[in-house]
């Protein structure tokens, strides 16, 4: 069985049957693939209903893309922006990377500049690992939900694919949520609306792919591999992904603006 976390290898995408959930557009020169599942599609598929939405890199500004699409999917109100993953294994790393492009605003809502220039609340936490906390990453998240009083929940995380073309080459975004570690086979409690008690956001790239999708065997032993450059990978969309993240929850203020935020 193909181990993958990415919409458009589950077969819905190349099925006539569910054609007319899915919509392929475009936006700033950018192609994304668009499916929003009801309840019966979902059911029959297996998928949480909701919208997932898959973007190609190859083409435009990818980073107003995504930033235009978060924009349509995030909630009005406070968000937590929650990077998971270990930030030590390096095709692990994308969710603690990209918080560092993401400027927490929550701090500076007392300041008459807040309002005036139309800010949102935003908090950022590193959710960490299981192995490395002891704890399930969507309780501590969830936690943190409660404490900050966030309306919404961002979680950008690494994911797994099936084939090589889109191994580091797209975007998927969805706001079912996300099950930390499923495509993997280490399935984590999940971290959707259920478990957060608000919406949940998830961003991710693949960035590892099961040994055996490359062979076409079943010799690999549940072996995932990743791509020799994947480090140049990882920081190429930890900044496409936190510059849109941050574009779409703030997008009153400039890109220098943002910019300086971070090193408040």
């Amino acid at each position: 069985m193909k181990r993958t976390d990415l919409i458009c290898e589950n077969g819905v995408i190349d099925s006539e049957e569910f054609s007319s959930y899915v919509h392929t557009k475009q936006a700033f020169g950018t192609r994304y693939t668009d499916i929003v599942t009801d309840d019966e599609a979902a059911e029959r598929t297996g998928l949480r209903p909701g919208r997932y939405v898959t973007v190609y890199s190859g083409n435009g500004d990818v980073k107003s893309c995504i930033a235009g699409l978060l924009r349509e999917m995030i909630p009005e109100g406070s968000v937590l922006v929650a990077g998971l993953g270990n930030e030590r294994i390096c095709s692990d790393s994308l969710g603690t990377m990209a918080l560092r492009y993401i400027p927490a605003t929550a701090h500076l809502a007392q300041f008459k500049d807040f309002t005036d220039l139309g800010m949102r609340k935003v908090f950022v936490a590193e959710a960490g690992v299981t192995g490395k906390t002891g704890f399930e990453s969507s309780s501590r998240i969830a936690s943190e939900v409660r404490l900050a009083g966030a309306e919404a929940v961002i979680a950008i995380d690494s994911l797994a694919c099936s084939g090589l073309d889109r191994l580091c080459t797209v975007v998927q975004i969805t706001d079912t949520g996300i099950s930390p570690g499923s495509g993997v086979g280490n399935d984590r409690k999940a971290l959707d609306r259920s478990t957060a008690g608000v919406p949940v956001i998830a961003v991710g790239v693949p960035t590892v792919i099961d040994l055996d999708c490359i062979t076409g065997s079943d010799t690999g032993k549940g072996l995932m591999v990743t791509p020799r450059s994947i480090d140049a990978s990882i920081h190429r969309f930890a900044r496409i992904i936190g510059g849109a993240v941050s574009r779409a929850l703030n997008p009153s203020l400039t890109e220098d603006e943002l910019e300086a935020l971070l090193i408040l």
